[in-house]
């Protein structure tokens, strides 16, 4: 169930993708408008969440805690994810950011005293490249990612040897990928101490909440005046609705019940098949007559993405059976 639950998860949230891709392409051009959003959202239904379920009497303060504690290390790992891409071309940067489940399969061993077979962990290591290797391919399809017309996001940089980027970089985007694990292990550390899987979900969601908001307010009163810009739009405000506030919503949730079901190290490594469904949804909107997305489908890059189909496919195989 931990396994259908977590794939669900993973299909509700590349709906996200898709739509952060096209409402930084076309409406905000920029990131802190849509954290803006993003974190009114999670302070509201987190906030909602918590105060509906509340925190059972008796719970000690460092299990009332940690779902701060983990939604402190998301937020974290979203913003150095933001700083890492700023440094390093983007296909390097996904490619790197995708290793977060070999983290928690080393914290859930340590401190969550899970057992995983080698079979397992081949099922991660499968996973992981073939996660990587697709999210590879999205990104250098071309020079620039085209969006829609007259519209391009730069996804591809050059660096020198010298150039401290090539070094902080990855750092970075490791330190990224570590908080990520480590905001995953918390939240499954709360669920063992038996708080509510919605108390989690609310408090958790409202903490990433408060992260985004103060990040959006970096932007100024640009960032203001272009989501106030993008609310009045029609097609705009259905994406904000739909796809950065129920979607991620529902997404969420789903990997929390997951992860109450679970062991952290597996459902870790579930989630983040989340680039093979951006992939599906990417491809078919390049293809629809509306083009809302540009996906090549070279015959070349036809055959990486469907070894890395198979290997995730097999990867959760592996983890589901056990």
């Amino acid at each position: 169930m931990w396994a259908i639950l977590a794939l669900g998860s993973s299909v509700a949230f590349c709906f996200v993708s898709v739509c952060d891709k096209r409402l930084l392409s076309f409406h905000f051009q920029g990131v802190p408008p849509l954290c803006l959003w993003c974190g009114i959202c999670g302070m509201v239904y987190g906030g909602i969440a918590t105060l509906l379920v509340g925190i059972p009497e008796g719970t000690p303060w460092p299990v009332a805690v940690s779902p701060v504690v983990a939604g402190l290390l998301m937020g974290c790992s979203v913003v150095l994810l933001f700083r890492g891409l700023r440094m390093m071309e983007a296909s390097r940067a996904v490619a790197i950011s995708q290793t977060n489940p070999i983290y928690v399969a080393i914290l859930a061993l340590l401190f969550l005293d899970e057992h995983i077979t080698i079979g397992q962990w081949g099922g991660i290591g499968l996973v992981v490249v073939g996660a990587a290797l697709i999210s590879v391919r999205l990104f250098q399809e071309r020079p620039y990612g085209r969006i829609g017309p007259g519209m391009s996001l730069p996804t591809t940089a050059v660096f020198t040897l010298g150039d401290r980027s090539a070094i902080y970089g990855p750092a970075v985007l490791l330190l990224s990928a570590l908080c990520a694990a480590g905001s995953f292990v918390v939240t499954k550390a709360s669920l063992n101490a038996h708080l509510p899987v919605l108390t989690v979900f609310g408090i958790q969601q409202a903490t990433v909440g408060v992260v985004f908001f103060i990040v959006g307010l970096s932007g100024g009163r640009e960032a203001v005046r272009r989501l106030l810009s993008a609310v009045k739009q029609p097609t705009a405000l259905g994406m904000l609705i739909t796809g950065e506030a129920l979607m991620p919503a529902i997404s969420i949730l789903l990997s929390v019940y997951a992860y109450s079901l679970g062991p952290a190290s597996l459902v870790a490594a579930v989630l983040a098949t989340r680039p093979l469904f951006v992939f599906v949804a990417s491809t078919v909107l390049s293809r629809v007559r509306w083009q809302l997305l540009d996906e090549s489908l070279s015959p070349q890059s036809l055959a990486v993405k469907g070894a890395s189909i198979i290997m995730i496919v097999v990867g959760v195989g592996a983890l589901s059976l056990g």
